[in-house]
């Protein structure tokens, strides 16, 4: 396997981002109206436990988690390495400060105990190594403080869908999963013109990897130093189906839940994770 280095993964992302800023929210589920109402949920539930105080946006691109935390925080920073994604965030907000500066994740330039909450969506995926930037979260996080990561993928169902064969007939869901997964690559060059060695230089957590396993995120965390950590599997396959489907969407949630009380049986099913973890 070659080695690629910390910089070339930043390099890549800088690249890649830089070229999707025109078109990102065209290439990501993020912006559903149902991932939205999600995100808000888990975000007001934090603000709740963090008294409304300061949250810091690991990672922000164009403020998708800004855009929704700013009616909930009083004071939000957002930090990226790409300049063309911060250019997009609308940093205008009635109740909150908001302020936003390139950064790298594992050389933020706050003091120790900055913020009540950081966040990193879709983020943890796209780094050279994990412990690094965990570690650097924990240290600017307040004592008591959260970490909120999500929507990073999970190493069983990409594992189970990448054992799936090629040239069977599956059904339309699965067969949207399995291009997703096998041929993202392809899709973002035919469309934008991103070199496929770029995606995968960029998300090489996940392309190299295969995604994360919950019980290791849960274990390096703990030895960082966090107090509580919570790891969720979200988004099984077939639940947006499920939530626009008339005669089944009220559903979704008891599905979810049925699934996840016959875990660890069931976490292949799960697209991605969640992590809450506390300082």
């Amino acid at each position: 396997m070659k080695m690629i280095t910390r910089d070339q993964v930043l390099q890549a992302n800088i690249d890649l981002h830089t070229r999707l800023a025109e078109v990102y929210k065209e290439t990501e589920p993020h912006y559903r109206p149902e991932n939205q109402k999600r995100v808000e949920g888990i975000l007001m539930e934090l603000a709740k436990m963090a008294g409304n105080g300061s949250l810091l946006d690991i990672g922000c691109g164009m403020g998708f988690i800004i855009d929704i935390a700013k009616r909930h925080f009083r004071r939000i920073t957002g930090i990226d390495i790409t300049e063309a994604m911060l250019e997009k965030v609308n940093q205008k907000a009635e109740t909150c400060e908001i302020s936003v500066k390139v950064a790298e994740v594992e050389r933020m330039p706050f003091p120790d105990a900055s913020f009540d909450v950081a966040t990193a969506y879709a983020v943890i995926h796209h780094l050279h190594a994990l412990k690094p930037a965990f570690a650097e979260a924990f240290r600017v996080l307040k004592q008591g403080g959260y970490l909120y990561t999500d929507t990073d993928p999970n190493y069983y169902f990409w594992e189970a869908i990448r054992n799936l064969p090629e040239g069977k007939k599956y059904s339309p869901i699965v067969q949207r999963e399995f291009d997703a997964v096998r041929y993202k690559d392809r899709e973002l060059e035919e469309k934008f013109g991103i070199p496929p060695d770029m995606l995968c230089t960029a998300e090489i957590l996940k392309h190299d990897s295969g995604g994360f396993k919950a019980e290791e995120l849960e274990k390096l965390l703990y030895d960082i130093g966090f107090s509580e950590v919570k790891v969720f599997y979200e988004w099984y396959i077939g639940e947006a189906y499920v939530i626009h489907s008339a005669d089944i969407c009220d559903c979704a949630e008891q599905i979810s839940r049925i699934l996840n009380e016959q875990l660890p049986l069931t976490r292949h099913l799960f697209k991605y994770l969640r992590i809450i973890a506390q300082k």
